[in-house]
């Protein structure tokens, strides 16, 4: 197949955006006619690639200037390091990477539009501490795509739970915890989360947000399924934090014995992860509440 031609821009864009033909297709025209237009067997009248254009999130003319546009796979790498540097809280090299994307062409589809104003809005409020324009930006980043309130994007549940976590650091639990629940809802009902680590991110975040505001039964739950998530996928992703979670919750419940066990468990994971500070602070917590430390 050729790289320069329409069916190829088209079907390249479909499997990016993950896509089946079945999918492409619906309501518009049949499977077997986007496997004619990929293959370059036929050529589609306007109306159809208008429609077809519409679904895929970009303009028409997109399939017209691939010749001059970036190769998807370089759209994945930017997309790969931003996602790096926000996972290590390094805002600065995310603001500097969406500088340089800014005029890039391929960012101007609405998929990557939203990627960009979703990390623009992040970094506008760890760097700006500005939390309104960064909320305004997650507003506008959610509701660039076409999906309904019953039916959220595996991306579209991560900005909601930015957007909680946004207005969690703000102390602004009224419209936290809503969003928490509410990202939740999708997380539980979505076919298959791709990225484990939105679930757990979810689960730890809307933890902390309950315990914060003394709901700790429901609090030890929600850390708790983050907890046997990060065990079950072998996942060290925040399965220290939530360790610790669990066992402050444990002991704020009057649970000792599992507070402990716990601790135990997150000095450990910390210790393998080599993360000395995260499990200095477990062991001084541990010895604050009077529980001595398992060597």
């Amino acid at each position: 197949m050729r790289q320069d031609t329409l069916g190829y821009a088209m079907r390249e864009l479909r499997l990016y955006l993950g896509l089946s033909q079945a999918d492409l297709s619906e309501g518009i025209c049949t499977q077997a006619l986007i496997s004619q237009i990929e293959n370059n067997d036929v050529s589609p009248s306007a109306e159809l690639l208008y429609q077809l254009a519409s679904r895929l999130g970009v303009d028409i003319n997109y399939f017209f200037h691939m010749k001059e546009t970036p190769r998807l796979d370089y759209v994945n790498e930017v997309i790969r390091q931003v996602r790096r540097h926000i996972k290590r809280r390094e805002y600065s090299e995310v603001a500097d990477i969406l500088e340089a994307e800014e005029s890039n062409p391929l960012f101007r589809t609405i998929k990557n539009q939203q990627f960009y104003l979703w990390h623009k809005a992040i970094c506008t409020y760890y760097l700006e501490h500005n939390a309104s324009t960064a909320l305004l930006l997650l507003h506008e980043a959610l509701h660039l795509t076409t999906t309904t309130s019953k039916n959220f994007s595996e991306r579209e549940i991560e900005i909601l739970i930015s957007m909680a976590i946004l207005h969690s650091e703000e102390k602004e639990w009224e419209c936290a915890l809503p969003l928490f629940h509410k990202a939740l809802y999708h997380v539980r009902f979505f076919p298959i989360i791709k990225d484990e680590t939105i679930e757990i991110r979810l689960y730890y975040n809307y933890s902390k947000a309950l315990s914060t505001c003394r709901n700790y039964e429901k609090a030890l739950s929600i850390a708790r399924e983050g907890f046997l998530l990060c065990r079950e996928k072998q996942r060290l992703y925040l399965f220290g934090e939530l360790s610790y979670q669990c066992g402050k919750l444990h002991y704020l419940l009057g649970n000792q014995e599992l507070a402990i066990e716990y601790l135990n468990t997150a000095s450990t994971i910390f210790e393998l992860d080599q993360n000395n500070n995260f499990k200095t602070h477990v062991e001084n917590y541990a010895k604050k509440i009077g529980i001595v430390h398992e060597a």
